[in-house]
């Protein structure tokens, strides 16, 4: 008797062990199970704003302008709630940091560290921040071309958003219109030339790790609506290499960026373009004067 109440004893104690790592295999294939059916990123939403000398508005700000600016971009910053966020205009990295501030979650990923050009003292630079982990991101000035050598250059970086769809961005701040109208065309549609170049090379290099979608936006300073601009190829030629236009058969006035003044009157100069997604939706965020010369542009894509 005792000999079989000990062999039932180990039965059970068999029997729980076994079925201890039964329930283990079960938990654990429960929680792969839901490890699995954590939503996947469906949209991403991208902006792009010229923060004009930020902070501070203008070069050689004093303390009082940066602290007005700075609280006006804090105030409207949480009208755009992006995933990816561009900006033009800022002077430093501690500055894009700082603009970004009200977004929950979103950091820095790269700003520019180009030279002052077009004959200012202090620099304005391009930056991207976003709340993904960025696979890469930097910056690269424009090669000289003698007369036609643009100002400044792109900030670029590459997500992954999705598992193997790879989102690359560029933020770009081209040419202003501050010289003579036919030189800064021919800057500007180099800009354009040059930024094709790198999106071929990028094409290369990321094109083994997944399906690529592109966004390239910022402050173009130009438009395909001013007559003055009628010639000019620098968006035109985006266009022709596959890209698409956020603002397609949006009325300008639905897309007017930057405010109108005694010197320049309002502009559609900030655009959007895309490759390799689906617009949802696009829009011109309405903001103060006291925040920017510009108004910040927002899209929203579906991943395919």
């Amino acid at each position: 008797m005792k000999f079989e109440m000990l062999q039932f004893s180990k039965r059970c104690w068999v029997a729980h062990i076994i079925a201890a790592l039964v329930l283990g295999t079960i938990a654990t294939v429960v929680n792969a199970g839901i490890q699995a059916a954590e939503p996947v990123q469906k949209d991403v939403t991208v902006a792009f704003w010229n923060i004009q000398w930020f902070p501070g508005g203008r070069p050689s700000a004093r303390a009082s302008a940066e602290k007005k600016q700075t609280t006006a971009v804090h105030s409207e910053m949480k009208k755009l709630n992006p995933d990816i966020l561009g900006m033009e205009e800022v002077r430093n990295w501690d500055a894009a940091a700082l603009a970004v501030q009200p977004l929950g979650g979103m950091k820095v990923d790269v700003c520019a560290t180009f030279p002052p050009r077009e004959g200012q003292n202090e620099p304005q630079e391009v930056a991207i921040a976003s709340r993904f982990p960025a696979l890469s991101a930097w910056v690269e000035e424009w090669k000289p071309v003698g007369p036609k050598t643009p100002p400044r250059g792109f900030a670029f970086a590459a997500y992954e958003p999705k598992p193997h769809q790879l989102l690359l961005v560029y933020c770009v701040h081209f040419k202003s219109n501050r010289g003579a109208l036919a030189a800064d065309v021919a800057i500007r549609q180099e800009s354009t030339r040059q930024l094709l170049v790198h999106i071929d090379a990028m094409k290369r290099a990321y094109g083994g790790l997944g399906q690529l979608s592109w966004v390239i936006g910022g402050d173009f300073n130009t438009s395909l609506d001013d007559p003055r601009f009628g010639a000019e190829t620098t968006l035109r030629t985006i266009l022709k290499n596959d890209f698409a236009w956020v603002w397609q058969n949006v009325p300008v006035n639905s897309r007017m960026t930057l405010h109108g003044d005694q010197y320049y009157p309002a502009a559609a100069f900030d655009h959007i373009f895309y490759r390799g997604l689906t617009l949802r939706h696009a829009e011109v965020i309405s903001t103060s004067r006291a925040a920017s010369d510009h108004k910040p542009i927002v899209a929203t894509f579906s991943l395919y």
